[in-house]
């Protein structure tokens, strides 16, 4: 069988081509009886390149044939036979896609690679976001062409890798391999690269890391993978503004702009507490790269006060509204009130008080610690002001060259901008008020 796959040769790892040809060719022999009983040679090489996720002009250029050619004899077998081994009506495959999409529901793929997928956190307890599940599900799988690249950000605990994972729950059936990348612990580029490429091609790679990236590229090429970079922010650089790498995690900038550039068919998710340059350079409504923002959760934020058993539910879209729907900080506050205030909210909200858990202080530490000293003194100046302030304004009172300190603090999501200017979050206002040098003075 070998001398006659002499193209697409790399569909054999990953599907059960021997039963999958017997199988079509039964199909086949359901609508046109009239044909060789088994699939011919062409059939047979035009499925491998579908299922090597190649467009029918890839495969034409690789079998030097027109486009058009590929396109009506595509037309008139294996769309055909496709539809009738998986039970679908005539003329519904409406993409060259569907043909491999279809046949792995249908249990033709080989066993799925996956890559410290045990690793993927539970999630246990999901509250809200059906409208941010739709947008990245049609982003990464729904959308023709396809995200190459998906950012999820925002603040901490405001849910990016829960939701994450809901999403893998619904759309890790459309790919072929699935990889999961904690990069809590910063590990070297060198490291993960290895690790992905002695599993994926099942020996050591060898030369640079840029020649290790080339090998990655193109395998995201010829196999449909679903990555998952986890908590990019942990790479990034302390004391700088928002989104530079430090010393020595450089290389993750490089390949996070040859995977959203180069043409690929895999889709890589990245969530992060700020956007790298390259995210904030590559990303667009209309391009292969896109970011979402996580907001609070609003209303959904409900039965996370409900399950907590919060009394005064008058007053809880005060305390959603007081700590911007975070759901983990929702949760820290809510065992605060149950446990000293006997679950009354009203008693809780008589303290004026915004924050005072250690919990909730932690949170905030960890990302007012990063900030560069430029960005400090903003910080500072926007607590001592405790109202919107316009960027004019800013610029009088501490200098014109305010803008980058300013939008990185808003990446950050430490600043919020309303109409009457920006401010800092409620939280973050009362961390800096009570906690940092100056400002107790002004309280």
């Amino acid at each position: 069988m070998a001398s006659n796959q002499e193209l697409f040769t790399e569909a054999q790892g990953d599907w059960n081509l021997d039963k999958l040809y017997g199988d079509l060719a039964a199909a086949k022999q359901q609508i046109a009886p009239h044909k060789q009983a088994s699939l011919t040679k062409v059939e047979k090489e035009l499925l491998r390149g579908l299922l090597c996720r190649y467009s029918p002009a890839e495969i034409a250029a690789q079998r030097y044939t027109a486009p058009k050619t590929v396109e009506v004899s595509l037309s008139n077998t294996l769309y055909r036979y496709v539809e009738c081994l998986t039970r679908r009506e005539a003329n519904t495959l409406e993409s060259w896609r569907d043909v491999a999409d279809w046949l792995a529901v249908a249990g033709y793929q080989a066993s799925r690679l996956e890559i410290n997928w045990s690793q993927v956190p539970d999630a246990p307890v999901f509250y809200g976001r059906d409208i941010e599940l739709d947008q990245l599900r049609l982003w990464t799988i729904d959308s023709q062409p396809s995200c190459r690249l998906v950012a999820i950000l925002g603040p901490g605990g405001i849910g990016k890798t829960t939701l994450v994972v809901k999403l893998l729950e619904q759309i890790q059936p459309q790919f072929d391999h699935l990889i999961w990348q904690s990069l809590r612990h910063a590990p070297p580029m060198a490291a993960i690269l290895e690790d992905w490429l002695i599993h994926l091609s099942d020996q050591k790679p060898e030369g640079s890391v840029h020649d290790q990236m080339s090998r990655l590229t193109t395998y995201l090429h010829q196999h449909r993978c679903l990555i998952v970079l986890d908590n990019l922010d942990t790479l990034l650089r302390e004391g700088d503004f928002a989104g530079h790498y430090r010393q020595g995690y450089e290389d993750y900038g490089d390949l996070l702009r040859r995977l959203g550039e180069e043409q690929h068919q895999s889709c890589v998710l990245i969530t992060s507490r700020e956007p790298t340059k390259e995210l904030v350079m590559l990303s667009g409504p209309h391009r292969p790269v896109r970011s979402q923002e996580l907001s609070g959760l609003g209303e959904a934020a409900h039965q996370l006060l409900q399950e907590a058993d919060l009394q005064d539910d008058s007053l809880w879209n005060q305390l959603i509204r007081i700590y911007r729907g975070n759901p983990l900080v929702l949760k820290i506050v809510a065992t605060t009130i149950r446990e000293l205030f006997n679950g009354r909210v009203k008693d809780f909200l008589k303290q004026r008080i915004t924050l005072i858990t250690s919990d909730v202080s932690y949170l905030v530490e960890q990302q007012v610690q990063r900030l560069s000293t430029a960005e400090q003194t903003l910080l500072y100046e926007l607590a001592r002001l405790q109202k919107p302030v316009e960027i004019a304004r800013l610029q009088q009172l501490l200098s014109p060259e305010i803008l980058q300190p300013l939008g990185s603090l808003v990446r950050r999501s430490l600043v919020e901008k309303s109409p009457a200017g920006f401010t800092l979050r409620p939280v973050v206002m009362e961390y800096v008020r009570q906690r940092l040098p100056g400002a107790e003075e002004t309280a």
